[in-house]
């Protein structure tokens, strides 16, 4: 009966830790990756259930049950793989060739783990019970513990390399997004080794605690010190009047909006998403090739020229949006309205003139876009984070090409 006490403590912690998330079964309130996050939690307690259930009924010696239980004990155990690796591929938002064969594989492998179980009620070839009730495993078993310990190593691969690229600011989160997996590869071989032990229960309520606390309340930080952080601003811009504020809002070098504009705007989004009061934008992302080189070769009034060549340049073409210079040589375009509207036609001209710039040798800016998903984007940061990762494409682009 000891067995089944593992996955009662495993049911509440997780309960426990996901109430906010488990509350509200609507996908109103969620981001695509928060719905994805959900259905996993859902189908980890489904199995903390079965696991409960087994535990029971074959310290009860009730055949009949056991028998009930032990195949949704393996359904859940593989619903709960296909969901962390959808999970996986929601949190990324990074549509490639590897994650559509991670998302193809999961659920093949499920539909594998259903055909086999019926199979298995005619040839036992998975596991069944003797007439005292013992409970018996055969190869088959191991094979499905394989191919789950293969896509959790897949997940974590895939972490891996993303973690390799990913910005700082995200690399922890992104480390124990793969360590997870990395650690369920680990119960899932001692589940094999010891199968009247709880291994799997124990190793999703310990890697379930540390996503909750690494990446979940991680993510609630960061916003929370975001909103701080504009509200403290908000409350010094009270006091500025004309042209103190307009001076406080506007980058000296180039005459556009600076950081703390910038950091205004995005507290503005936010709430516009909250509420749902936005339905449709867009955002660039801009970066000045080259600027280092120049700053050191031809010094930095050089520079400081080069910059505002690259701003005239972006302001020409988003002429009805904001333009943000957020950092030495990086730009922020929100685009709304009209501008938006006509975005690929803007993109487009943008890029022409960026190739002609390059063919003699002119200011060379990278460009990433990407526009808001009403429905599956939380926050102003998601579309922020694709639009950046597309510029990154177009700088490595710019300087191969």
């Amino acid at each position: 009966m000891y067995y089944s006490f593992i996955g009662i403590l495993a049911f509440l912690i997780i309960s426990i830790l996901n109430y906010d998330v488990l509350k509200d079964f609507t996908k109103k309130n969620f981001s695509k990756v928060l719905v994805s996050y959900k259905w996993f939690i859902i189908g980890v307690l489904l199995f903390c259930i079965a696991d409960i259930l087994w535990g029971v009924s074959y310290a009860l010696k009730l055949r009949i049950l056991s028998y009930i239980v032990t195949n949704l004990f393996f359904v859940s155990i593989m619903l709960s793989v296909f969901l962390w690796t959808r999970y996986v591929i929601a949190y990324l938002d990074d549509k490639n060739w590897f994650s559509k064969i991670l998302y193809w594989s999961g659920i093949i492998i499920f539909i594998y783990e259903v055909v086999i179980l019926v199979i298995n009620l005619f040839v036992p070839f998975v596991f069944y019970f003797d007439s005292n009730g013992e409970y018996h495993t055969t190869i088959a078993r191991f094979i499905n513990l394989l191919i789950q310990i293969c896509l959790f190593c897949l997940t974590t691969i895939y972490m891996l390399i993303v973690t390799a690229k990913s910005k700082e600011r995200v690399k922890a989160r992104h480390r124990t997004v793969g360590f997870f997996g990395l650690s369920m590869t680990l119960f899932v071989v001692l589940q094999a080794f010891y199968p009247f032990m709880p291994f799997y229960s124990i190793g999703l309520m310990l890697g379930l605690c540390l996503l909750h606390t690494f990446v979940l309340e991680n993510e609630k930080e960061e916003r929370r010190k975001l909103f701080e952080e504009l509200i403290q601003k908000e409350q010094i811009q009270e006091y500025e009047l004309g042209f103190a504020r307009q001076l406080a809002y506007t980058d000296p070098l180039t005459g556009v909006k600076n950081k703390a504009s910038y950091i205004d705007e995005v507290g503005k989004m936010e709430v516009l998403i909250a509420d749902e009061n936005i339905k449709e934008f867009g955002i660039a992302v801009f970066d000045l090739n080259g600027l280092k080189k120049i700053n050191d070769t031809l010094g930095h009034e050089k520079g400081d020229e080069y910059i505002k060549e690259a701003c005239k340049i972006i302001c020409k073409y988003f002429k009805h949006s904001p333009v943000f210079r957020i950092g030495g040589d990086e730009f922020v375009v929100i685009l709304k309205g009209e501008d938006y509207y006509d975005h690929k036609n803007i993109l487009e001209n943008f890029s022409n003139q960026i190739m002609e710039e390059k063919r003699k040798n002119g200011v060379i800016i990278a460009m990433g876009f990407s526009s808001f998903k009403s429905g599956n984007d939380g926050s102003f940061m998601r579309v922020f984070e694709r639009a950046d990762k597309n510029m990154y494409k177009c700088k490595k682009m710019l300087k191969e090409g």
